[in-house]
Protein backbone atom coordinates (compact mmCIF):
# COMPACT_ATOMS: atom_id res chain seq x y z
CA UNK A 1 0.00 0.00 0.00
CA UNK A 2 1.35 3.64 -0.84
CA UNK A 3 1.28 6.17 1.26
CA UNK A 4 -0.12 9.54 -0.50
CA UNK A 5 0.38 12.89 1.46
CA UNK A 6 -1.89 15.80 -0.37
CA UNK A 7 -1.21 19.53 0.87
CA UNK A 8 -3.65 21.90 1.29
CA UNK A 9 -1.42 25.42 1.63
CA UNK A 10 -4.28 27.64 1.29
CA UNK A 11 -4.64 30.46 3.65
CA UNK A 12 -7.14 33.60 2.97
CA UNK A 13 -10.05 31.62 5.38
CA UNK A 14 -11.94 31.04 2.08
CA UNK A 15 -13.27 27.25 1.08
CA UNK A 16 -13.35 27.01 -2.23
CA UNK A 17 -13.29 24.63 -5.26
CA UNK A 18 -9.85 23.32 -4.48
CA UNK A 19 -10.92 21.66 -1.23
CA UNK A 20 -14.01 20.67 -2.43
CA UNK A 21 -12.53 18.68 -5.56
CA UNK A 22 -9.43 17.34 -3.14
CA UNK A 23 -12.38 16.32 -0.75
CA UNK A 24 -14.32 14.51 -3.46
CA UNK A 25 -10.99 13.03 -4.70
CA UNK A 26 -9.73 11.30 -1.43
CA UNK A 27 -13.36 9.85 -1.36
CA UNK A 28 -12.89 8.30 -4.27
CA UNK A 29 -9.43 6.48 -4.00
CA UNK A 30 -9.04 3.08 -4.04
CA UNK A 31 -8.24 2.53 0.04
CA UNK A 32 -7.03 -1.16 -0.54
CA UNK A 33 -4.45 0.43 -2.60
CA UNK A 34 -3.28 4.13 -1.28
CA UNK A 35 -3.04 5.20 2.82
CA UNK A 36 -3.88 8.65 2.64
CA UNK A 37 -2.97 11.83 4.35
CA UNK A 38 -3.91 14.98 4.33
CA UNK A 39 -1.99 18.33 5.60
CA UNK A 40 -3.64 22.06 5.66
CA UNK A 41 -1.73 25.07 7.23
CA UNK A 42 -5.25 26.17 8.35
CA UNK A 43 -8.35 25.03 10.12
CA UNK A 44 -11.20 24.96 8.15
CA UNK A 45 -14.87 23.62 7.85
CA UNK A 46 -14.11 20.78 5.74
CA UNK A 47 -11.77 18.95 7.96
CA UNK A 48 -15.00 16.94 9.72
CA UNK A 49 -15.53 15.28 6.16
CA UNK A 50 -11.79 14.96 5.51
CA UNK A 51 -11.85 12.75 8.87
CA UNK A 52 -14.03 10.59 7.37
CA UNK A 53 -12.57 10.06 4.88
CA UNK A 54 -9.06 9.15 6.86
CA UNK A 55 -8.17 9.25 10.51
CA UNK A 56 -4.62 10.79 9.36
CA UNK A 57 -5.54 14.59 9.11
CA UNK A 58 -3.34 17.72 10.00
CA UNK A 59 -2.96 21.17 10.34
CA UNK A 60 0.49 22.21 10.59
CA UNK A 61 1.13 25.92 9.26
CA UNK A 62 4.66 25.24 8.24
CA UNK A 63 4.70 28.82 6.12
CA UNK A 64 4.38 27.38 2.71
CA UNK A 65 6.51 29.46 0.04
CA UNK A 66 5.05 31.29 -2.64
CA UNK A 67 7.50 32.21 -5.53
CA UNK A 68 7.28 36.02 -6.36
CA UNK A 69 8.09 37.78 -9.53
CA UNK A 70 11.13 39.74 -9.17
CA UNK A 71 9.97 42.78 -10.61
CA UNK A 72 11.51 45.14 -8.30
CA UNK A 73 15.20 46.16 -6.90
CA UNK A 74 13.74 45.47 -3.38
CA UNK A 75 12.51 41.95 -4.72
CA UNK A 76 16.02 41.16 -6.60
CA UNK A 77 18.00 42.19 -2.96
CA UNK A 78 15.19 39.89 -0.90
CA UNK A 79 15.17 37.27 -2.94
CA UNK A 80 18.71 34.91 -1.37
CA UNK A 81 16.84 36.05 2.28
CA UNK A 82 13.78 34.41 1.17
CA UNK A 83 15.05 31.05 -0.69
CA UNK A 84 17.75 30.78 2.07
CA UNK A 85 14.31 31.17 4.72
CA UNK A 86 11.57 29.31 3.09
CA UNK A 87 13.47 26.50 0.87
CA UNK A 88 16.40 25.45 2.04
CA UNK A 89 16.16 26.31 5.88
CA UNK A 90 12.57 24.50 5.63
CA UNK A 91 14.47 21.26 4.52
CA UNK A 92 14.99 20.64 8.78
CA UNK A 93 10.78 21.48 9.57
CA UNK A 94 9.58 19.24 6.34
CA UNK A 95 12.06 16.46 7.18
CA UNK A 96 10.45 16.55 11.07
CA UNK A 97 6.84 15.87 8.92
CA UNK A 98 8.11 13.16 6.48
CA UNK A 99 10.01 11.40 8.87
CA UNK A 100 6.55 10.99 10.53
CA UNK A 101 4.40 10.13 7.94
CA UNK A 102 7.17 8.63 5.42
CA UNK A 103 5.09 9.34 2.20
CA UNK A 104 5.77 7.24 -0.76
CA UNK A 105 4.13 10.58 -2.97
CA UNK A 106 3.37 14.10 -2.14
CA UNK A 107 0.52 15.34 -4.08
CA UNK A 108 0.61 19.61 -3.87
CA UNK A 109 -2.89 21.02 -4.14
CA UNK A 110 -2.46 24.44 -5.17
CA UNK A 111 -0.04 24.06 -8.10
CA UNK A 112 3.51 24.33 -9.35
CA UNK A 113 4.38 28.06 -8.51
CA UNK A 114 4.20 27.06 -4.75
CA UNK A 115 5.44 25.11 -2.00
CA UNK A 116 9.11 24.52 -3.88
CA UNK A 117 10.49 23.17 -0.33
CA UNK A 118 8.65 20.43 -0.88
CA UNK A 119 9.92 19.34 -4.61
CA UNK A 120 13.32 19.91 -3.00
CA UNK A 121 12.62 17.42 -0.16
CA UNK A 122 11.32 15.13 -2.58
CA UNK A 123 13.98 15.12 -4.53
CA UNK A 124 16.35 14.56 -1.87
CA UNK A 125 14.46 12.02 0.22
CA UNK A 126 13.48 9.89 -2.86
CA UNK A 127 9.79 11.01 -2.53
CA UNK A 128 8.01 11.28 -5.58
CA UNK A 129 5.91 14.90 -5.84
CA UNK A 130 2.98 15.49 -8.10
CA UNK A 131 1.86 19.52 -8.52
CA UNK A 132 -1.77 19.79 -8.83
CA UNK A 133 -2.28 22.82 -11.25
CA UNK A 134 -5.41 24.67 -10.38
CA UNK A 135 -4.59 27.94 -11.19
CA UNK A 136 -1.04 28.89 -11.45
CA UNK A 137 0.24 32.52 -12.64
CA UNK A 138 1.17 33.11 -16.33
CA UNK A 139 3.89 33.44 -16.86
CA UNK A 140 6.06 31.66 -14.17
CA UNK A 141 9.30 33.02 -12.93
CA UNK A 142 12.87 31.44 -12.98
CA UNK A 143 12.51 29.76 -10.27
CA UNK A 144 9.17 27.90 -10.77
CA UNK A 145 10.91 26.87 -14.29
CA UNK A 146 13.99 25.63 -11.79
CA UNK A 147 12.09 23.46 -8.97
CA UNK A 148 9.16 21.94 -11.80
CA UNK A 149 12.12 19.96 -13.19
CA UNK A 150 11.65 17.81 -9.62
CA UNK A 151 7.76 16.64 -10.12
CA UNK A 152 6.90 13.78 -11.21
CA UNK A 153 3.80 15.42 -12.84
CA UNK A 154 2.27 18.52 -13.86
CA UNK A 155 -1.93 17.94 -13.27
CA UNK A 156 -3.35 20.44 -15.21
CA UNK A 157 -7.47 20.83 -14.50
CA UNK A 158 -7.81 22.39 -18.36
CA UNK A 159 -5.98 22.26 -21.37
CA UNK A 160 -6.05 26.06 -21.14
CA UNK A 161 -3.63 26.18 -17.81
CA UNK A 162 -2.05 22.41 -19.51
CA UNK A 163 -1.36 24.86 -22.64
CA UNK A 164 0.10 27.56 -20.07
CA UNK A 165 2.96 24.94 -18.88
CA UNK A 166 3.98 23.80 -22.58
CA UNK A 167 4.00 27.15 -23.65
CA UNK A 168 6.87 27.82 -21.05
CA UNK A 169 8.61 24.42 -22.29
CA UNK A 170 8.51 23.58 -18.57
CA UNK A 171 10.04 20.35 -18.27
CA UNK A 172 8.28 17.75 -15.21
CA UNK A 173 8.51 14.57 -15.89
CA UNK A 174 5.01 14.22 -16.72
CA UNK A 175 2.11 16.50 -17.88
CA UNK A 176 -1.78 15.50 -17.44
CA UNK A 177 -4.88 16.72 -17.77
CA UNK A 178 -7.75 15.56 -15.77
CA UNK A 179 -10.62 17.60 -15.44
CA UNK A 180 -12.26 18.17 -11.92
CA UNK A 181 -15.57 16.16 -11.34
CA UNK A 182 -18.19 16.20 -8.28
CA UNK A 183 -20.17 13.60 -7.13
CA UNK A 184 -23.68 12.60 -9.47
CA UNK A 185 -25.74 11.64 -6.64
CA UNK A 186 -25.59 15.13 -4.81
CA UNK A 187 -27.20 16.78 -7.39
CA UNK A 188 -29.95 13.78 -7.92
CA UNK A 189 -31.98 13.72 -4.44
CA UNK A 190 -33.22 17.53 -4.16
CA UNK A 191 -37.19 17.58 -4.02
CA UNK A 192 -39.70 19.94 -4.08
CA UNK A 193 -39.66 20.85 -0.73
CA UNK A 194 -36.42 22.02 -0.66
CA UNK A 195 -37.02 24.62 -3.44
CA UNK A 196 -39.64 25.98 -1.43
CA UNK A 197 -37.44 26.33 1.87
CA UNK A 198 -34.83 28.10 -0.43
CA UNK A 199 -37.64 30.38 -2.15
CA UNK A 200 -39.22 31.09 1.48
CA UNK A 201 -35.97 31.76 2.96
CA UNK A 202 -34.59 34.52 0.90
CA UNK A 203 -38.25 35.91 -0.17
CA UNK A 204 -38.65 34.81 -3.95
CA UNK A 205 -41.69 34.31 -5.17
CA UNK A 206 -42.34 31.31 -7.37
CA UNK A 207 -42.12 31.71 -11.19
CA UNK A 208 -40.00 34.94 -10.66
CA UNK A 209 -37.20 34.90 -12.77
CA UNK A 210 -34.24 33.72 -10.97
CA UNK A 211 -30.41 33.84 -11.73
CA UNK A 212 -27.00 33.74 -9.95
CA UNK A 213 -23.42 33.40 -9.49
CA UNK A 214 -21.70 31.32 -6.89
CA UNK A 215 -17.89 31.83 -5.92
CA UNK A 216 -15.95 33.75 -3.09
CA UNK A 217 -16.57 37.28 -3.81
CA UNK A 218 -13.40 38.67 -4.79
CA UNK A 219 -12.77 41.02 -7.64
CA UNK A 220 -11.45 38.48 -10.20
CA UNK A 221 -14.78 36.46 -9.87
CA UNK A 222 -16.76 39.39 -11.77
CA UNK A 223 -19.45 39.84 -9.12
CA UNK A 224 -19.88 43.27 -10.21
CA UNK A 225 -19.90 42.84 -13.57
CA UNK A 226 -23.14 40.17 -13.04
CA UNK A 227 -24.58 42.80 -10.78
CA UNK A 228 -23.84 46.09 -13.68
CA UNK A 229 -25.82 43.33 -16.20
CA UNK A 230 -28.85 43.13 -13.63
CA UNK A 231 -29.11 46.70 -13.91
CA UNK A 232 -29.89 46.22 -17.66
CA UNK A 233 -31.90 43.18 -17.18
CA UNK A 234 -33.93 44.86 -14.81
CA UNK A 235 -34.76 47.03 -17.27
CA UNK A 236 -36.98 44.21 -19.54
CA UNK A 237 -37.69 41.71 -16.40
CA UNK A 238 -38.24 43.97 -13.41
CA UNK A 239 -38.75 41.75 -10.82
CA UNK A 240 -35.53 39.99 -11.43
CA UNK A 241 -33.98 38.43 -8.58
CA UNK A 242 -29.93 37.56 -8.65
CA UNK A 243 -28.28 35.73 -5.77
CA UNK A 244 -24.81 36.66 -4.96
CA UNK A 245 -23.77 32.98 -3.16
CA UNK A 246 -20.19 32.71 -1.34
CA UNK A 247 -18.08 34.57 1.72
CA UNK A 248 -15.96 38.00 0.67
CA UNK A 249 -12.63 37.13 0.70
CA UNK A 250 -9.74 37.99 2.39
CA UNK A 251 -8.59 41.82 1.58
CA UNK A 252 -12.06 41.78 -0.97
CA UNK A 253 -14.08 43.85 1.63
CA UNK A 254 -13.21 47.12 -0.27
CA UNK A 255 -14.21 44.65 -3.77
CA UNK A 256 -17.55 44.25 -1.46
CA UNK A 257 -18.00 47.77 -0.52
CA UNK A 258 -17.86 48.68 -4.24
CA UNK A 259 -20.75 46.39 -5.01
CA UNK A 260 -22.75 47.10 -2.31
CA UNK A 261 -22.29 50.92 -3.54
CA UNK A 262 -23.52 49.92 -6.68
CA UNK A 263 -26.22 48.14 -5.69
CA UNK A 264 -27.21 51.45 -3.49
CA UNK A 265 -26.78 53.91 -6.47
CA UNK A 266 -28.73 51.89 -9.17
CA UNK A 267 -31.65 50.97 -6.82
CA UNK A 268 -30.83 47.18 -7.17
CA UNK A 269 -31.54 46.67 -3.20
CA UNK A 270 -34.44 44.55 -3.60
CA UNK A 271 -32.97 42.79 -7.02
CA UNK A 272 -30.15 41.68 -5.61
CA UNK A 273 -29.61 39.17 -2.78
CA UNK A 274 -26.37 38.03 -1.24
CA UNK A 275 -26.61 34.51 0.69
CA UNK A 276 -23.29 34.48 2.31
CA UNK A 277 -21.62 31.18 2.32
CA UNK A 278 -23.69 27.97 1.80
CA UNK A 279 -22.97 24.19 2.02
CA UNK A 280 -26.20 23.64 0.28
CA UNK A 281 -25.34 24.69 -2.95
CA UNK A 282 -27.52 21.96 -5.18
CA UNK A 283 -30.50 22.98 -3.09
CA UNK A 284 -29.72 27.06 -4.45
CA UNK A 285 -29.24 26.21 -8.12
CA UNK A 286 -32.33 24.06 -7.97
CA UNK A 287 -34.35 27.54 -7.74
CA UNK A 288 -32.28 29.21 -10.73
CA UNK A 289 -33.51 29.77 -14.04
CA UNK A 290 -29.39 30.28 -15.12
CA UNK A 291 -26.46 29.75 -13.18
CA UNK A 292 -23.98 32.60 -13.97
CA UNK A 293 -20.25 32.60 -14.14
CA UNK A 294 -18.20 35.79 -14.70
CA UNK A 295 -14.74 35.27 -13.76
CA UNK A 296 -12.83 38.56 -15.84
CA UNK A 297 -9.02 36.27 -15.88
CA UNK A 298 -9.35 32.89 -16.92
CA UNK A 299 -10.57 30.28 -14.33
CA UNK A 300 -8.74 27.32 -14.28
CA UNK A 301 -11.94 25.16 -14.04
CA UNK A 302 -14.82 26.10 -12.67
CA UNK A 303 -16.29 23.87 -10.07
CA UNK A 304 -19.38 25.06 -9.77
CA UNK A 305 -19.86 25.55 -13.65
CA UNK A 306 -20.25 21.67 -13.69
CA UNK A 307 -22.73 21.90 -10.64
CA UNK A 308 -25.48 23.65 -12.83
CA UNK A 309 -24.53 21.73 -15.51
CA UNK A 310 -25.86 18.57 -13.04
CA UNK A 311 -28.63 20.43 -11.72
CA UNK A 312 -29.35 20.34 -15.88
CA UNK A 313 -29.34 24.38 -15.66
CA UNK A 314 -28.10 26.27 -18.83
CA UNK A 315 -25.19 27.98 -17.96
CA UNK A 316 -23.54 31.99 -18.95
CA UNK A 317 -19.72 31.77 -18.46
CA UNK A 318 -17.11 34.02 -19.81
CA UNK A 319 -15.07 32.90 -22.68
CA UNK A 320 -11.66 32.52 -21.08
CA UNK A 321 -9.88 29.01 -18.85
CA UNK A 322 -11.82 25.91 -17.92
CA UNK A 323 -15.43 26.95 -18.40
CA UNK A 324 -14.56 27.48 -22.32
CA UNK A 325 -13.28 24.05 -22.09
CA UNK A 326 -16.78 22.66 -20.40
CA UNK A 327 -19.62 24.62 -21.69
CA UNK A 328 -20.55 23.88 -25.45
CA UNK A 329 -21.40 27.17 -26.95
CA UNK A 330 -25.18 27.50 -27.79
CA UNK A 331 -25.83 23.92 -27.16
CA UNK A 332 -25.30 23.60 -22.96
CA UNK A 333 -25.17 27.01 -22.34
CA UNK A 334 -23.57 30.86 -23.30
CA UNK A 335 -19.91 32.15 -23.96
CA UNK A 336 -19.41 35.48 -23.26
CA UNK A 337 -16.84 38.04 -23.63
CA UNK A 338 -15.23 38.37 -19.99
CA UNK A 339 -15.98 41.76 -17.80
CA UNK A 340 -18.63 43.21 -20.42
CA UNK A 341 -21.87 43.35 -18.33
CA UNK A 342 -24.16 44.30 -21.55
CA UNK A 343 -22.86 41.03 -22.93
CA UNK A 344 -23.73 39.00 -19.94
CA UNK A 345 -27.02 41.24 -19.92
CA UNK A 346 -28.28 40.30 -23.52
CA UNK A 347 -27.26 36.44 -22.72
CA UNK A 348 -29.46 36.01 -19.00
CA UNK A 349 -32.74 38.26 -21.34
CA UNK A 350 -31.78 35.47 -24.28
CA UNK A 351 -32.00 32.70 -21.83
CA UNK A 352 -35.06 34.26 -19.55
CA UNK A 353 -37.15 35.04 -22.59
CA UNK A 354 -36.58 31.38 -24.54
CA UNK A 355 -37.85 29.14 -21.67
CA UNK A 356 -37.86 25.88 -24.25
CA UNK A 357 -34.34 26.67 -25.61
CA UNK A 358 -33.17 27.31 -22.18
CA UNK A 359 -34.52 24.10 -20.73
CA UNK A 360 -33.01 22.31 -23.87
CA UNK A 361 -29.46 23.71 -22.95
CA UNK A 362 -29.52 22.40 -18.94
CA UNK A 363 -30.61 18.84 -20.71
CA UNK A 364 -27.55 18.82 -22.80
CA UNK A 365 -25.39 20.43 -19.78
CA UNK A 366 -26.50 17.03 -17.30
CA UNK A 367 -25.76 14.95 -20.34
CA UNK A 368 -22.29 16.31 -20.75
CA UNK A 369 -21.55 16.42 -17.21
CA UNK A 370 -22.42 12.63 -16.97
CA UNK A 371 -19.85 12.04 -19.72
CA UNK A 372 -17.10 14.40 -19.16
CA UNK A 373 -17.67 15.93 -15.22
CA UNK A 374 -17.80 12.98 -13.32
CA UNK A 375 -15.72 12.60 -9.48
CA UNK A 376 -15.98 8.79 -10.43
CA UNK A 377 -14.02 10.22 -13.91
CA UNK A 378 -11.73 12.34 -12.29
CA UNK A 379 -10.51 9.89 -9.74
CA UNK A 380 -10.10 7.58 -12.65
CA UNK A 381 -7.82 9.62 -14.31
CA UNK A 382 -6.06 10.45 -11.40
CA UNK A 383 -4.76 6.95 -10.22
CA UNK A 384 -3.86 6.15 -13.90
CA UNK A 385 -1.17 8.78 -13.11
CA UNK A 386 -0.08 7.59 -9.64
CA UNK A 387 0.01 4.39 -11.08
CA UNK A 388 2.44 5.69 -14.17
CA UNK A 389 4.57 7.22 -11.76
CA UNK A 390 4.54 4.01 -9.82
CA UNK A 391 5.60 1.99 -12.50
CA UNK A 392 8.32 4.17 -13.55
CA UNK A 393 11.57 2.32 -13.79
CA UNK A 394 14.79 3.92 -11.57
Amino acid sequence: MKKILFIESNRDGTVGGSYYSLLYLMQGLNKSKYELHILFCQENMLIPEFKKVTPHVYVNNFGPSQSIPLKTAGDRIKWPYRFLDKILLKQFKLNRIINEIKPDLVHLNNGYACMHEWMLAGYLRGIKVVGHDRGTEFPCNLQTKYFVRYLDAIICVSDSFKNNVMKQQLKPKRIRRVYDGIKVDAFDTIESLANDKINKEFKIEYGRPTVGIVGNIMRWKGQLVVVKAIKEVKKIFPDIKCLIIGKVALRSEDYKEEIDKYIKDNDLDKNIIFTGFRTDIPKILSILNVLLHASTDPEPFGLVVVEGMAMGKPVIATNLGGPAEIVTQNETGLLVTANDPNAMADAIVYCLSNKERAHEMGERGRKRFLEMFTSKKMVEETEKVYEEIFQEVP
